[in-house]
């Protein structure tokens, strides 16, 4: 279903959509996909910013799970 709608009226922005997520989420040979702003975002969306070290260790396994959805995502669409 999702690539037939990339073949249709929406596919520009479905694919510019794929896009931001590689940017933002996924690796590269630069940097790690979790250190991204992506995960770094949904993290602080949703554990806050507090700074004790149970917290930063709880935004860290967030922002790896994050990240890994987004992998995900992007190899079943291709």
């Amino acid at each position: 279903m999702f690539r037939k709608a990339l073949e249709g009226e929406h596919g520009e922005v479905i694919r510019k959509c794929l896009s931001i997520f590689r940017n933002r989420f996924a690796q590269d040979d630069e940097v790690d996909g979790y250190r991204k702003d992506g995960p770094v975002a949904v993290t602080l969306f949703e554990l806050g910013e507090g700074d004790e070290a149970d917290q930063r260790k709880a935004r860290l396994l967030r922002q790896r799970e994050a990240c890994s959805v987004i992998e995900r995502l992007l190899v079943r669409v291709g």
